[in-house]
């Protein structure tokens, strides 16, 4: 799922540095923001249910946005889209999106809707060990 569309890049940035970024190659803005929600979704997966969204997004419906991770979303594609030419100002957005989204997925911030509603938190999952029965325990090292 896509946290931002073409239409907000043009309203963040304008139409004519959107047309310039896309530079007549079909499916470049709908790359850039594919990339930056999967890195959205990647931040975001340890703490929310993944997708955000559900199937009302598409009407539009305010309970699916996201308002925050549209602006991350957009900074990000917007940065992938300039390729290793982007300016000082486009790689300090980016940076702040990405500090934005980390602090989001260390629970240091509130992720919600265009209701204000909360997006839903995964269930606490307990670690588990992997491989063999740990041979130094307690007991095998008693007495020594």
């Amino acid at each position: 799922m896509s946290y931002a569309t073409r239409k907000d890049l043009e309203a963040r940035y304008g139409l004519a540095e959107i047309a310039d970024l896309a530079r007549d190659e079909d499916g470049r803005i709908e790359s850039a923001l594919a990339d930056a929600a999967a890195e959205i979704d990647a931040a975001l997966a340890t703490l929310y249910v993944i997708p955000l969204a559900s199937t009302a997004e598409a009407e539009g419906d305010a309970a699916t946005t996201w308002p925050a991770l549209t602006g991350i979303a957009c900074d990000l594609a917007r940065a992938r889209l300039y390729d290793d030419r982007e300016s000082e100002a486009v790689t300090n957005r980016k940076r702040s999106a990405r500090a934005r989204l980390r602090a989001l997925a260390e629970d240091k911030g509130t992720l919600v809707n265009g209701n204000g509603d909360r997006a839903a938190r995964r269930a606490t999952a307990r670690a588990e060990r992997a491989g063999p029965d740990p041979v130094m325990t307690p007991d095998n090292l008693a007495g020594l």
